[in-house]
């Protein structure tokens, strides 16, 4: 995991091998910046399970990230997802992607609102600000997610 200074001016980015049982590593972290941020307890808990949510889009409801076919020539490399938080006062931007740009969001995955069980998508749209899904043969799947935070009150004597 990458650090970040305080006031979030640089992204903290953390590389997870890309299996289901690491989430939890993404889910640790957004609390741990949410706390450090002072957010109250329940939009840690919401940030907790966008990040829960986007994880499983990439593991589309299997133990690992769906790869298409290997290339022959291609190094090997063990399947990892990175999931890059920038956190501002104002918005935190959560990005989840496959460091290779070679992982994809598969139809059919949790991801999918038109699939069985497919309210990954939906349960993203409702607890965040933006959501932008991208696919592209050069950078994989990439989901960027937006939330802002409510402006905190402001007390004049």
């Amino acid at each position: 995991m990458k650090g970040s200074q305080a006031g979030g001016e640089s992204p903290v980015s953390l590389e997870i091998p890309c299996k289901a049982e690491y989430a939890v590593l993404c889910r640790l972290v957004a609390g741990a910046l949410g706390a450090r941020e002072s957010l109250d307890e329940e939009l840690i808990a919401d940030l907790k399970v966008v990040v829960t949510e986007a994880c499983s889009c990439f593991l589309g409801g299997r133990d690992d990230c769906s790869l298409p076919e290997r290339d022959p020539d291609a190094p090997e490399r063990s399947p990892s997802l990175r999931m890059d938080f920038k956190v501002t006062p104002d918005t935190w931007e959560i990005t989840v992607c496959d460091p290779d740009g070679r992982r994809r969001i598969l139809p059919a995955s949790p991801c999918d609102p038109m699939s069985e069980g497919g309210l990954g998508l939906i349960i993203i749209k409702a607890l965040a600000d933006s959501v932008e899904l991208t696919d592209s043969d050069t950078e994989g799947s990439v989901l960027r997610l937006v939330k802002r935070l409510s402006a905190k009150p402001v007390f004049t004597d």
